[in-house]
């Protein structure tokens, strides 16, 4: 079995190294405590980075970790036309990123339905995430870490980026390197 150390590393791994803003994790519930603690340890030592782990959602069989850069996040959904769609969805303009957060959270264990606008907590080409609830996941060009509706060949070469980040990590982790050396650091 992986630590969450390595799930984390390899999951999260263009978030940790700066080169996007989101990654999502889904870790076994059998980790519970050991992640609630470890999600301390980590954010007492990586928050001064820029980088944040928030527990998104548990359910029986997983718990949802984000994993992200407040900074390149916030930026990101503070875009005019990323707010204006995120304000259908009830996140208002006025509100912090906390707010954002909690509100998404509330979103996933309350609905029935999984809130894709998630998409766009993920660094997703808003584009894409539109069209995705609008086509309910059909009919996209290409599919990799998400699906993609729009332009092609700048989220292939964002997959190539975001493979090659991964690989990186855990041949590092593989190799006795710590999580913590890993993590870039970015403006905060």
């Amino acid at each position: 079995m992986e630590s969450i150390e390595q799930i984390i590393g390899y999951h999260c791994a263009p978030a940790i190294r700066g080169i996007k803003v989101a990654n999502l994790v889904a870790l076994p519930q059998h980790l519970g405590a050991k992640m609630v603690e470890k999600t301390h340890e980590y954010n007492d030592k990586f928050n001064q980075k820029g980088l944040f782990f928030y527990e998104l959602c548990h359910c029986e069989k997983r718990k949802l970790l984000l994993v992200f850069r407040e900074r390149m996040l916030e930026d990101y959904l503070r875009q005019p036309e990323v707010l204006a769609f995120l304000q259908n969805y009830g996140y208002e303009s006025y509100e912090t990123l906390a707010d954002w957060l909690l509100h998404l959270r509330d979103r996933i264990e309350m609905s029935d339905v999984f809130p894709h606008e998630i998409g766009v907590f993920l660094g997703y080409p808003l584009e894409d995430v539109k069209a995705f609830i609008q086509f309910r996941g059909a009919g996209y060009k290409v599919c990799g870490d998400w699906k993609v509706y729009g332009n092609q060949a700048s989220a292939m070469h964002a997959f190539h980026c975001f493979r090659m980040c991964r690989d990186y990590c855990h041949a590092q982790l593989n190799k006795g390197k710590s999580l913590e050396s890993l993590v870039a650091v970015t403006a905060c």
